[in-house]
């Protein structure tokens, strides 16, 4: 795989060599080409790219529309050392620049990589699926910003600029696009000058497509023949019943219009600039964007479980879905702009926005069943029964009832190390956003000088108040290692986060050549959960209020039991059963369960700064470095029953920190065709924040409690080092935790060039190496699919032991990660795009491009497990896209037709964990197009 896409990348440079050189014998060389200047806004200045001690990347709209860009999602490529993924059961958009990232995407997470818009902070992840359209200029500072873009800044900064009305002219730009999967896109805007003192500017975009998942129905129903005689009438097989095997409630027939994958955004942006004296400017921007696409899935990768007992019957994008995708998500923004020169020095600038945000969301987080014929899995009976055994089994009666193992191969499994193993039937896990509103007012107050003075100086004050709403459920009829149906629900009515810095920064020029930066922000945050509950029911803990029946207490189709002793008395039932009044949709399923208060509070404090300087060392060279901190916020989680007992922890975490050195340099050369930006940095990150799913505790785990505890439930308490330490024996209970895991230290090169070769040529692109690499992190475990690597021969996962961790002796598959490198953080990689333009005849040119990504191999996790089917990242891989354009410049129309992924590769843009075999999201495979666009 990874020679041949090599060679393919290779074969495209020498072609496009090829084509230049053809070119330019043809069109001979004209001195007065070259670059043209790009002015960026990285410093809170309008300053030359060339001459910004910032390593900044931008894009006007023409470069982002010749790569395909329609969000965030898209630009990663275009960025030295930046990965962008999509999180598909809640939308949220993760950014990892510099191998820094965070998986937080809850309404009170925090991003490494702020996001803004026209210089506001956006705080909330999923903005960056608003729709790239009619901008100036997207601009992409990397390092941590913590002194001018200060929030939650510590690997970088997205700024995307819109298209301001000019007082110039009357005019316009409509586009259309039609493309394979039925893609359809139009957009358009208009400038209008009303006077020499008000100009409006109004765009719009329509986008539909089709999936290119092939989506059916899953009303699977299972028939194991477990002797292997060729039916399924023995005594422990299980036979079809006609009643399917997963949860039928939102089951439904979609179209490929509705089905995951599939696509139905709409935007709409107003801009007024209002100009009432020389002095004086006031930009308002209001935009509105609606997001119906059903969103992605994680599904089985066919690629790695080719060979092995998981192998694909089908083609990798067959998916078999019980829940159909949903969305429905708002944004609402509003941003003001006052400039105000108050003197010839001294300039005001203050920026206020407002947004809201709005999503409802069903998402089958499933991926599929387990394969019944594995080869070693199996499934064993044992429950506690009032009434007789069943036929073949011992017990009942008001005693344990035993039925013999289903298990395919128990010696095998004996010889591995392993006993009879309950497995994980079905992977029916649905996750919903019942509803959610997120709101935010953000303010930034400058003033800053405009001087000719040797000394220059900008300071502000930031403030953020957001107000958060949410209820997010749960459900899986098979949870929680003991294969319990599990129905949560987490209700936030108020999260409150408030953010207030204020910042200051000095620039000295000592001479012509030598400029020195300094700068300082003081950041203050609070968190607040106001009135949040958790409300949760497994069958077996609440017998009478069922997990969907309230007469019944769960449901387990083919089998009454699985794999685990169970002492509750049960009374099972199927799918068929079930509708829309049962578990989390029904209407007084809240009013049925206890609840755990999540109210809490958190506060955070921290001062970052900067030193720099720069350094003209002629026109055509500028040399650049600095020291600089980062700091993104603590926070906390929800309140959680730690042992099923009434005692609570919110899991409160630290905020993260990191430190940056850089020195950079920007060099045109080659008479003004080329430029050339380079430089080199330290990051060394500390108290690094991680999200993840974890299981607080379990069967036969010790938790201690007050010796006052009041087992109201029945239970029994061990007193095992005398009064005032007890110990519960509690069931799996599992959250969604955020905790400080260790330290680690990323050093990186990049190189980006832009080169006029000749006349109506370009290539312009990047090379970037990263090492990212965990220097600290304390007991952690490799857990990483331990039974499946047994049997297939792989790696063994390390042997059990126990460590005394906070006073507790913790049992666990200890293995050191000290020197693994990051997710999401490939150690090569590159992009290179070449542009010919050919001027035929009355203005009319065509204008072929093509585009190349290369990136080395890299993790999804920190373990970073490389072997066979089990490899927990994406190997080395390469794309390309090709597009050509026909545009006649004198009747301002043009038409392209595009190739994205032009050699089909299938790219992971997020991989984990599925029951047996890796699962991943998968990027859009190749597709074709056609626009067209004319300018009035």
């Amino acid at each position: 795989m990874f020679m041949y896409n090599k060679n393919i990348v290779r074969n495209a440079l020498v072609a496009a060599i090829a084509l230049s050189v053809n070119s330019y014998a043809q069109e001979g060389m004209d001195e007065d080409y070259g670059i043209d200047e790009i002015i960026v806004t990285s410093t809170k200045r309008e300053t030359s790219l060339m001459e910004t001690a910032v390593a900044v990347s931008a894009f006007g709209q023409e470069s982002l529309d010749n790569q395909g860009v329609k969000n965030l999602l898209d630009i990663g490529d275009m960025v030295p050392n930046m990965q962008i993924a999509l999180s598909p059961s809640d939308s949220g958009v993760q950014v990892v620049v510099r191998g820094l990232t965070s998986n937080n995407f809850t309404e009170i997470g925090d991003p490494t990589v702020a996001m803004h818009f026209d210089g506001l902070y956006s705080p909330r992840p999923q903005a960056g699926l608003a729709l790239m359209y009619d901008v100036e200029r997207v601009e992409i500072s990397r390092g941590p910003q913590g002194t001018l873009f200060g929030r939650n800044s510590t690997a970088g900064s997205i700024n995307v600029i819109s298209a301001r009305p000019n007082f110039d002219q009357q005019e316009g730009k409509i586009e259309v696009e039609m493309g394979k999967y039925a893609q359809r896109t139009v957009k358009g805007w208009f400038n209008l000058p009303v006077n020499d003192k008000l100009a409006l500017r109004a765009s719009v975009l329509k986008e539909t497509a089709d999936t290119w998942y092939n989506q059916t129905q899953d009303k699977f129903d299972l028939a194991w023949d477990t002797d292997g005689d060729g039916s399924t009438t023995g005594a422990y097989d299980v036979a079809a019943d006609g009643i399917p095997n997963v949860d039928q409630r939102r089951n439904r027939e979609v179209s490929d219009s509705d089905a995951y994958g599939s696509v139905d955004r709409s935007g709409a942006r107003l801009g007024m600039r209002f100009e009432p004296t020389n002095d004086v400017s006031l930009d308002v921007i209001a935009d509105y964007f609606q997001d119906k696409s059903p969103g992605g899935l994680s599904l089985k990768d066919c690629e790695k479980a080719e060979g092995t007992f998981f192998a694909c019957e089908e083609d990798q994008y067959d998916v078999s879905v019980n829940v159909p995708g949903e969305m429905d998500m708002t944004m609402l923004g509003l941003r003001s702009v006052l400039t105000w020169d108050i003197t010839e020095d001294v300039v005001f600038e203050g920026r206020v926005g407002y947004s809201q945000q709005k999503r409802s969301q069903v998402h089958d987080a499933s991926t599929v069943y387990a394969d019944s014929d594995h080869p070693a899995y199996g499934i064993t009976r044992t429950w506690y029964d009032d009434n007789a055994a069943p036929d073949g089994c011992t017990g009942g009666n008001g005693s344990m009832v035993e039925c013999p193992n289903l298990v395919n191969n128990l010696p095998l499994l004996e010889s591995l190390g392993y006993g009879d193993v309950a497995m994980q039937p079905f992977n029916d896990l649905s996750l919903s956003t019942n509803y959610s509103d997120y709101r935010s007012v953000v303010s930034e107050l400058q003033l800053k000088s405009q001087s000719d003075s040797n000394l220059q100086w900008i300071t502000g004050v930031f403030y953020m108040k957001e107000d958060n709403e949410i209820r997010f459920d749960v459900e899986d009829p098979f949870c929680c290692g003991g294969v319990l149906p599990l129905a949560q629900s987490f209700v936030q009515p108020e999260r409150l986060v408030e953010s207030l810095a204020g910042f200051v920064q000095f620039d000295y020029k000592v001479n012509e050549q030598l400029n020195l930066t300094a700068g300082y922000r003081y950041t203050h945050d609070t968190k607040e959960d106001i009135g949040g509950r958790n409300y949760i029911t497994a069958g077996y803990r609440q017998p009478n209020i069922g997990l969907y029946d309230p007469a019944a207490s769960f449901w387990m189709e083919s089998w009454t039991r699985l794999g685990i002793v169970q002492t509750a008395d049960l009374n099972p039932y199927q799918s068929d059963v079930l509708d829309g009044t049962m578990g989390t949709s029904g209407d007084d399923f809240l009013n049925r369960l206890q609840y755990s208060d999540n109210s809490h509070k958190g506060a955070w404090s921290k001062g970052t700064w900067k030193v720099g300087f720069d350094y003209l060392l002629n026109d055509d060279l500028f040399l650049y470095g600095s020291v600089a901190t980062g700091y993104k916020s603590g926070g906390f989680g929800d309140s959680v029953d730690i042992c099923d007992c009434n005692i609570t922890d919110t899991f409160d975490y630290d905020p993260e920190n990191n430190i940056t050195y850089e020195l950079g340099f920007k060099a045109t050369m080659l008479d003004g065709k080329l430029n050339l930006l380079g430089n080199v940095f330290v990051m060394d990150n500390t108290d690094l924040q991680d999200t993840f799913y974890a299981t607080i505790t379990g069967v036969g785990a010790e938790i201690q409690v007050p010796a006052d505890y009041d087992d109201t439930e029945g239970r029994t308490d061990v007193c095992t080092t005398g009064e005032g330490d007890c110990v519960i024996v509690g069931r799996d209970i599992g959250t969604l935790i955020t905790q400080n895991i260790g330290e680690t230290r990323n050093m990186g090169v990049e190189l980006e060039f832009d080169w006029r070769p000749y006349n109506g040529g370009r290539v312009n692109g990047w090379v970037a190496w990263l090492d990212s690499e965990i220097t600290e992190l304390d007991n952690s475990q490799d857990n990483w699919f331990c039974l499946e690597r047994a049997l297939l021969g792989l790696t063994n996962c390390p042997d059990k032991t126990t460590r005394t961790i906070d006073g507790n002796d913790i049992e666990g598959r200890y293995q050191s990660f000290i020197g693994n490198a990051m997710p999401w953080s490939p150690e090569y990689s590159a992009t290179v795009t070449f542009e010919h333009n050919w001027y035929l005849y009355n203005g009319i040119r065509l204008s072929p491009i093509v585009s190349a990504h290369w990136q080395d191999e890299m993790f999804f996790d920190k373990g970073n497990f490389d072997e066979g089917a089990l490899h927990s990242g994406q190997d080395a891989f390469a794309t390309a896209d090709v597009a050509l354009r026909l545009i006649n410049e004198e009747s301002a129309w043009a038409v392209e037709l595009y190739v994205r992924n032009v050699t089909d590769e299938v790219v992971r843009n997020w991989a984990d964990r599925g029951p047996g075999f890796m699962r991943a999201s998968l990027s859009k495979p190749r597709h074709y197009g056609v626009k067209f666009n004319m300018a009035f």
